[in-house]
């Protein structure tokens, strides 16, 4: 644990609070929502007087970017970095969105794309590396005036982040940096243009603990450094030695915290929405994902259609209810999807429904209270993700099910390292697998179902968000000790 009365900066993209005005005049906040902030939450807990530090998004927080104290919210210290639109615009849509997130998820079809030139260089000069000196910046500054003697750096966005802030705080200030989506192997950071592959990494290595959601993610990561720069790797220790220093890398399965979601399961607009999933017909099969490409969903519909296929006995005898949020619309690759995803539900609806049953209950909106009701009714979960940071969905749904409902993962899931033992597994490209193991699932003896269950409930919950905070907080204190 932290020494006592210890203070951390905390940086990220996204903001814990929103800013605005009402009609009176009077400044207003809203709680932001997603896992990312919902786990910085947890360390947030933990460190009493941390300041977090985060983009400004909406004019009012542009207005609190500029007060030369951290703003108080609840329990929350907040200082937000004020960035020219247009530099913003080009991190986050030309390189962190799409660029970095689809070399690091797998997603691109390589022999047309990526294409890099002019454009590409100017977005990550005049956009990415900006936006991350201006985190710096900030961030240093609100080390040095609260005396913080760390800085808990997140996310894909602030690869650049650590070099800057190095180069004004100097070796005073522990940093660390948790990444959370994959990392992928060598050959697939080598997409990347080599000032932006040797930056990044070198960048990551200016920071003291590097840490990953898993194994595999903290191996792949020594691999590309060892590879790409030459760096001196002990996987064994999960050490990397480079230019003079010495960083750890290491593994953090992020989770959950389970009482709230037992205690979010009871709530009024829960138990509303549980009338809905309960009318649904036959046995429940359940998706709930972002309309991200990385989350497989065009191929899952497929693969329950070729379970109706193979298995024309199941037909009006499950429902698949797929709880769809937008995601990304503005990028021309994610607004293709989501019209993919419209057509594949189309298909199989047409094909295998009747007057009585629509084999896919498809809702392409964000409704939280419908989710966690159908997480407590669903016969069988499909998660076959392309690629997964961590994928909470998975553990969300073990804790609040009440059905003994058995999950279907992909092998290439974060969430797989943990819970991969109690699930079927399945290769998130092979269809014709993902039918067989939804059909085993749906059709899968009681006794199994229950153990099953049982043990994915023990394992999230012997894990929980709490958990995740207090080991990275155990190894910050080791390395400053070992340092």
């Amino acid at each position: 644990m932290a020494h006592s009365g210890e203070r951390f900066v905390i940086v990220s993209n996204r903001s814990p609070v929103s800013f605005s005005r009402s009609e009176s005049g009077e400044r207003e906040y809203s709680r932001g929502a997603g896992g990312l902030v919902t786990a910085l939450n947890a360390v947030v807990r933990r460190s009493e007087g941390s300041v977090w530090v985060a983009s400004a998004t909406t004019e009012e927080d542009a207005k609190v970017s500029r007060e030369p104290a951290p703003y108080e919210v609840e329990d929350l210290r907040v200082t937000l970095v004020e960035h020219a639109p247009e530099a913003y615009d080009l991190m986050y849509n030309r390189i962190a969105n799409p660029l970095l997130w689809f070399v690091q998820h797998g997603l691109y079809d390589l022999p047309y794309s990526p294409l890099f030139g002019e454009d590409t260089r100017r977005a990550w000069e005049e956009g990415y590396l900006t936006v991350n000196r201006n985190f710096a910046e900030v961030a240093a500054h609100t080390a040095e005036s609260e005396r913080a003697s760390v800085v808990l750096l997140h996310d894909y966005q602030l690869y650049m982040t650590p070099l800057f802030l190095r180069e004004r705080l100097g070796r005073g200030v522990l940093i660390s940096f948790f990444l959370h989506i994959p990392w992928p192997g060598p050959e697939e950071w080598r997409i990347l243009p080599g000032y932006m592959r040797r930056g990044i990494l070198e960048s990551l290595l200016a920071a003291d603990v590097l840490a990953f959601h898993t194994h595999r993610y903290a191996r792949n990561f020594m691999d590309t450094v060892s590879e790409v720069l030459g760096a001196e790797t002990s996987v064994g220790e999960g050490v990397v030695r480079y230019d003079g220093r010495e960083v750890w890398v290491r593994a953090y399965p992020i989770s959950i915290d389970p009482a709230e979601f037992e205690e979010l399961s009871q709530s009024e607009a829960v138990l509303k929405e549980e009338e809905f999933v309960k009318g649904l017909p036959g046995r429940l099969l359940l998706r709930v994902d972002r309309m991200d490409l990385s989350k497989n969903i065009v191929r899952g519909f497929a693969a329950y259609g070729r379970m109706l296929e193979l298995h024309p006995e199941m037909r009006e005898q499950v429902t698949f209810l797929a709880q769809l949020q937008p995601s990304r619309q503005n990028v021309p690759e994610y607004a293709a999807y989501a019209e993919a995803i419209e057509q594949a539900v189309e298909e199989v609806n047409e094909r295998h429904g009747t007057d009585s049953w629509h084999p896919v209950e498809l809702s392409m909106q964000d409704n939280f209270p419908r989710s966690v009701a159908a997480y407590k009714n669903y016969d069988a979960l499909l998660v076959n993700a392309v690629r997964d940071g961590m994928n909470l969905v998975a553990k969300e749904a073990a804790v609040a099910n009440e059905k003994d409902g058995v999950l279907v993962l992909s092998e290439t899931a974060g969430a797989h390292e943990e819970l991969g033992e109690h699930a079927l597994t399945v290769n998130p490209f092979d269809v014709d697998e993902q039918a067989e193991a939804l059909y085993q699932a749906l059709t899968m003896p009681a006794e199994e179902r229950r153990q099953r269950a049982q043990a994915l409930r023990k394992t999230v919950e012997s894990n929980t968000i709490e958990d995740w905070v207090e080991a990275q907080l155990k190894d910050i204190v080791a390395y400053r000790d070992h340092r």
